[in-house]
């Protein structure tokens, strides 16, 4: 037995051997970096994008999972490709996009810059609609398949109210909030909109439409006016988006990479967009990009199958408290990607940003959100840069309870409590607050509310009543916030990167040369299957799955139903989508 034990024992430790000798292998396969000849770069344009990667654990939903890039990655590889003279032209196959107009306008950038650098970029819209397009138009050839429909129709906001069907289910919504524009609640405790959120909904909708219908005409060379006139004839069949120029051809996906490779001469080849330097060595950097994506949290950063990324302030408060004392780094590039979430954390995080920040500059990019919670992070910071189309403000405060004790009943159930203490049962789940209850939750949630004026009006210098006149729980737009002092400059990541560089004394004409953090933690079967999914630009990941399934708000509201009743929350409404 004991023979046969030690046989299975050398061959358990002969395949463990063979195994880390192949991920070493694989780990050393990266990409070229550049093209051995001439190329034309291909990008499928995948139909969701993070700027941050979620942690990985062995043995956790990172096996098999093909890293996509991030938008920093795609940012910073376009930048390269427009100065590199093996990059002839550049291809966009778009389809069916689930991006945020934040880093729909950040790629859109970057495409436009290698547009301006002499590289012609040819872009195909296989499906979608306003969105899609908006990125497409960056290119100099805009094409649609022939049987196609360009969905260009203009842009819709729609909120979802549960108040019906928990009164159906004898459920209790038991809220509270501060601003009259905090209108999170609502989707439990009223029927339709209220009149301020009502108001601040379609300011937000008329400044998204704005950039669109700007963006259009600039690139289509058409004038604004036409422009929405042409929006209210939406959507098209392709030869009628031809005839109105708003496409160059028709013509099919094969076709238009045989024209863009015709034109960029002979010998020339094709190159995945993935596997060209998407992370190739960057130099070394007195700059510190770091991400801060997803629904706010107490703890460690994590991925959760339903909520997506959580942004745990214990993970994100130990990497800027490394950098504040890390002499090398001179400067830091924070990029927010987060509706928001526990005000508690969000305060934790606030503290460490404004630690950091009285040692070195700490430049704010704002992504898709960066709103409630996400502001909040933001405030103490050197500069806000922000997009056009960013959601941010939201600074307000809410929380509550439901109350499912009729819905137990029911459903034949029944509980019965003994309590000690006044307010002990203040935040059940079987009871309404009374009177006295929910004047004390108002006041602590006043109290909160307080407190993150108070962090706002010290980050950007407001007075008190001025940070009150510009908060109230209002979402803005990135280039409303600029207006009205909550952002400082309306540009994307090599905006930030640059006031970054300038001040860590660094040359701002280089590429993005900053270094990551916090580094994502692949497990061991990531980085052996990693490899072999490189190439694969499909988009059918669980991660990728999952996130069509919900809007990043959405998310996070199902993050925040795992928190004790009666938690402080700063979040987007999350039933709000701009489409």
């Amino acid at each position: 037995m004991s023979s046969r034990r030690g046989v299975w024992a050398f061959v358990l430790i002969i395949s463990l051997a063979g195994v880390a000798v192949f991920s070493a292998a694989l780990a050393l396969r990266g990409p070229r970096p550049r093209p051995a000849a001439p190329a034309v770069l291909v990008w499928d344009v995948p139909s969701t994008i993070v700027d941050g990667e979620p942690p990985h654990h062995l043995f956790g939903y990172g096996w098999f999972r093909r890293s996509h890039p991030t938008v920093f990655d795609v940012v910073r590889t376009l930048d390269r490709a427009s100065s590199d003279d093996h990059v002839r032209a550049l291809v966009l196959h778009i389809d069916g996009l689930d991006w945020g107009w934040g880093k729909l306008s950040e790629v859109r950038d970057a495409v436009t810059r290698v547009r301006r650098l002499g590289k012609p970029v040819y872009a195909i819209v296989e499906g979608g609609g306003d969105a899609e397009y908006f990125l497409a138009s960056a290119a100099n050839v805009v094409a649609v398949p022939p049987a196609s429909v360009l969905w260009v129709d203009g842009l819709m906001a729609s909120a979802m109210f549960f108040k019906g069907t928990l009164d159906k289910l004898d459920v209790h919504a038991n809220y509270a909030h501060a601003g009259e524009f905090k209108s999170a609640a609502e989707t439990y405790t009223r029927t339709s909109m209220s009149e301020p959120a009502r108001e601040a909904l379609t300011s937000l909708l008329d400044d998204l439409y704005s950039v669109l219908v700007d963006s259009l005409a600039t690139s289509r060379h058409i004038d604004a006016d036409s422009l929405r006139n042409l929006i209210d004839e939406g959507p098209f069949p392709a030869a009628v988006a031809r005839t109105h120029g708003l496409v160059d051809t028709v013509a099919y996906t094969e076709q238009i990479d045989s024209l863009a490779l015709h034109r960029a001469g002979d010998e020339v080849e094709t190159m995945s967009f993935t596997r060209y330097n998407a992370r190739g060595s960057w130099g070394d950097s007195h700059v510190a990009y770091v991400t801060a994506v997803g629904a706010i949290s107490g703890g460690r950063s994590r991925f959760e199958p339903m909520g997506g990324a959580v942004l745990g302030s214990e993970t994100l408060c130990e990497t800027l408290r490394d950098l504040r004392d890390d002499h090398s780094i001179k400067a830091v590039v924070l990029r927010i990607d987060s509706p928001g979430g526990e005000t508690q954390a969000s305060d934790e995080i606030w503290h460490a940003v404004e630690g950091l920040n009285a040692r070195k500059p700490v430049i704010v990019s704002m992504s898709d959100l960066a709103a409630s919670g996400g502001y909040y992070i933001a405030a103490p910071a050197t500069s806000i840069v922000a997009q056009p189309g960013t959601l941010t403000g939201s600074i307000g405060v809410f929380g509550g309870k439901l109350n499912l004790l009729g819905l137990y009943q029911k459903l034949g159930l029944n509980v019965e409590t003994v309590s000690r203490g006044k307010n002990a049962q203040m935040l059940s789940s079987i009871r309404d607050f009374d009177p006295a209850e929910g004047a004390h939750f108002q006041a602590q949630i006043d109290s909160s509310y307080q407190l993150f004026l108070r962090r706002v009006s010290a980050g950007r210098n407001l007075s008190l009543v001025d940070a009150d006149s510009v908060a109230r729980g209002r979402v803005w737009s990135g280039e409303a916030a600029r207006t009205r002092g909550l952002v400082d400059s309306l540009g994307g990541i090599r905006t930030a990167c640059r006031m970054a560089l300038a001040r860590a004394g660094s040359s701002i004409e280089q590429p993005l040369d900053v270094e990551e953090y916090p580094r994502a933690g692949h497990g061991f079967m990531d980085r052996v299957f990693e490899s072999w999914m490189r190439d694969a630009e499909s988009d059918n990941s669980e991660t990728a799955m999952l996130a069509r399934s919900f809007t990043p708000v959405m998310r996070a509201w199902l993050t925040a139903a795992t928190f004790p009743a009666g938690r402080m929350l700063a979040v987007l409404p999350w039933s709000i989508t701009i489409r």
